[in-house]
């Protein structure tokens, strides 16, 4: 990102409601890194990694990895909002600290549990979740905690743009890791590579939050005559100001869900192809997106919030639906993109907009809660999912597949993103004061 518009987001020296230590330019530039990082290492393991490896090397199912895959959801969507206050009581940055050191060792034990013993593979998910609902949260609020309020969009979409990036290498990377390994040594398990590959990448984000993030304490502890500190009470009274937003977050990431643990199986089945092949189709756009994530999320902050959120879902909504009915490689490229397109337009106006909705010592809890919406959604989802891609094998007139079952997931995603779309027309508004 070019050092004019990152100044333009922060001052160059220590933000005056903040003690005295590194600049908020440097706090922002340290995020953008530790995001990227471990967006990359939980996409190389949650959309490459696992589902294949649990499939071709330990013999399950569909619905059994989805299962498994939903371990990690539920314990990051449900710990979110726990994690959120935590870090409005302590601090953020030892939080951001564990979340990825817990998934250094837990990649490495993957590699050591039987195939029957489903049982660890849960475990090990779980605490992987527990691991990301540290992370996220603290990560997302110390933006908030940084960045003058008219600029915050600006602000969470330097943050898309890293995250993007580690979604859009990590399948590729993850892909073609397996690959070389298995073209290199033959007569081992390939897909065990990849998780070599994500403990380290673990390694390195915990290794640059620890390095780079500053401690900087609850509100109350350095701004006493003006925050009253963390309180339950106004914690609630927050999250009542946001019901519809809450609904929206569990809608939009339940349709996520359905498809999140399943599109890499999905394109290998129906398009025949290998999982370097599949990490560069979805390599491109998300690069391309990650180009111009800035600009467009600074749509938020010159049309207003809500508008954005409106826009983003909408394109959303609307390029599911033609991936559907115009099934094919070129079609998951142009569709994806689209998608995160609308994404990009929505998400930072999103988390822009629930920051200003409370006190900067509730702020933690507020956007947990969200985050917990949306975590509980995709769980929700993804088990779902999982079960539609194997046994729904319901005949309709615009789907020609040898599995039409594969596409039902997708369908449901496309209807989940309409409502969504449905209530930020009509229930979601902006604040009448930040």
């Amino acid at each position: 990102m070019p050092k004019n518009k990152l100044a333009g987001l922060v001052d160059s020296g220590p933000l005056p409601s903040l003690p005295a230590g590194p600049s908020a330019r440097s706090i922002l530039i340290a995020i953008a890194f530790v995001a990227g990082f471990a967006e990359l290492a939980y996409a190389v393991m949650n959309l490459s990694a696992m589902p294949v490896y649990l499939h071709l090397s330990m013999g399950y199912e569909t619905p059994a990895i989805a299962g498994i895959g939903t371990a990690f959801l539920f314990f990051e969507g449900v710990m979110k909002g726990p994690f959120g206050i935590l870090g409005d009581r302590i601090g953020r940055k030892w939080l951001i600290v564990a979340g990825p050191a817990v998934s250094i060792v837990t990649a490495i034990l993957t590699l050591f549990v039987h195939a029957n013993q489903w049982y660890f593979f849960v475990f090990l998910r779980i605490l992987d979740g527990l691991g990301a609902a540290a992370l996220w949260p603290s990560a997302l609020v110390m933006i908030a905690d940084v960045v003058s309020e008219e600029k915050r969009s600006q602000a969470m979409s330097m943050f898309n743009v890293t995250y993007l990036i580690g979604i859009a290498i990590g399948p590729f990377i993850g892909g073609v890791t397996n690959d070389v390994t298995h073209m290199v040594l033959p007569n081992v398990d390939q897909r065990q590579a990849s998780f070599y590959l994500i403990s380290i990448l673990f390694a390195i984000t915990a290794f640059v939050a620890y390095w780079r993030l500053p401690d900087i304490r609850p509100h109350h502890e350095h701004l006493p005559e003006i925050e009253a500190g963390f309180s339950f009470p106004a914690l609630i009274h927050s999250l009542k100001q946001i019901p519809s937003t809450l609904i929206m977050s569990f809608v939009t990431f339940f349709g996520v869900g359905l498809i999140m643990l399943i599109i890499k199986l999905f394109a290998m089945a129906e398009f025949k192809i290998n999982e370097t092949t599949f990490g560069a189709l979805l390599l491109v756009p998300c690069l391309i997106i990650a180009v111009f994530s800035v600009s467009l999320g600074t749509l938020g902050d010159r049309i207003g919030r809500v508008k954005a959120i409106r826009v983003g879902l909408g394109v959303c909504a609307t390029s599911m639906w033609a991936i559907i009915f115009a099934p094919g490689q070129l079609s998951l490229v142009i569709g994806g993109s689209c998608i995160g397109v609308g994404f990009v337009i929505a998400f930072p106006a999103w988390m822009a907009h629930v920051s200003s909705t409370c006190a900067p010592s509730q702020r933690g809890g507020v956007m947990g809660a969200v985050g917990t919406a949306q975590g509980i959604g995709a769980m929700s989802g993804a088990f779902l999912g999982g079960l539609l891609y194997q046994r729904a094998n319901w005949h309709l007139p615009f789907i020609h597949s040898e599995h039409p079952s594969h596409y039902m997931p997708f369908i449901g995603c496309a209807i989940m993103l309409i409502i969504s779309w449905v209530i930020s027309m009509t229930s979601i508004h902006e604040p009448q004061s930040a």
